[in-house]
This record gives C-alpha cells, sequence and structure tokens, in this order.
C-alpha cells in the first residue's frame, strides 16, 4: 500500500512540457520541506539522463545520486494532470497523467516496488486521473 498524506498531493494540474512538470514537481517537494531548492535541478538531470516516465501513463521524477545531501525528509508526493503531459519526444510520446513524486534515500527501493507495483495495474492509474478530491484518491491508494 502506497501512503501519501493529503498535503502532499495536488489535483488537476495542467503542465506544457515535461521540463516544466519536474520543476514544478520540485518546487512542491521544496513548498513541502522535503527539499532543498537544489534537488529540482538533480531532477531535472535525471530526466535528461533517462526518462524518469515509467510506462501506464506514469512518471517518478526524483532526482539523481548528486541530490540526495538535498534531501530534508523523505517522502512522496502525488501529482494529478488530467491532461496528460509528454515526457517523450515529439517522435515518441510518453504521456503521464500521474506523477509520483520522490524524495527518497533509506526507503527509495521499496517505495519504487510498491509504486510500480501500483501502477502495473491500468485500472489504478486510470482511477488516479480520474479522482475528483483528495478523499477519492486515498481510498485507491488504500484499496489498491
Amino acid at each position: 500500500m502506497i501512503t501519501i498524506k493529503d498535503e502532499h498531493i495536488l489535483l488537476d494540474q495542467t503542465y506544457s512540457n515535461a521540463e516544466a512538470a519536474i520543476t514544478a514537481a520540485g518546487e512542491f517537494l521544496v513548498a513541502q520541506g522535503l527539499v532543498s531548492p537544489p534537488y529540482i535541478q538533480s531532477m531535472l538531470a535525471r530526466h535528461r539522463k533517462v526518462s524518469v516516465y515509467v510506462g501506464n501513463f506514469v512518471a517518478l521524477p526524483h532526482g539523481d545520486s548528486d541530490g540526495h545531501p538535498h534531501i530534508e525528509e523523505e517522502g512522496i508526493c502525488l501529482i494529478q494532470v488530467p491532461d496528460g503531459v509528454n515526457f517523450g519526444s515529439g517522435q515518441k510520446a510518453q504521456i503521464a497523467t500521474i506523477l509520483f513524486v520522490v524524495a527518497l534515500k533509506e526507503k527509495q527501493l521499496e517505495a519504487l516496488q510498491d509504486i510500480a507495483f501500483f501502477c502495473s495495474a491500468i485500472e489504478n492509474v486510470m482511477a488516479l486521473s480520474d479522482a475528483k478530491d483528495l478523499q477519492a484518491v486515498q481510498t485507491i491508494l488504500q484499496n489498491s
């Protein structure tokens, strides 16, 4: 089961491209006190090295190893982008409607496995994409 605090969930967001989504996700992590501002650059660097798109309409923005010193408190945030944002290219679109934003050190592998398992069921992702409020999101996460 994936546990995400209500204050770590953003619904109905819109971004023009992957870089804008990653930057906004990083700023959200900063605002929540999970990371310091330099972590955002490590998130962008990670995406430049290898796409943070993981399939099934899900992206998993997180920092590279250089970002670990900038993690203040471990946590996972969820950002819903109902209209989607392209994490691929013009030639190969990779549309994400859900962003699981991760700022983890110790529990990273366990959390990534939980997210991967959850997202392997497309009905879970579609339910999150369609959720209209925080209660609906929490119900989906708890019942998966």
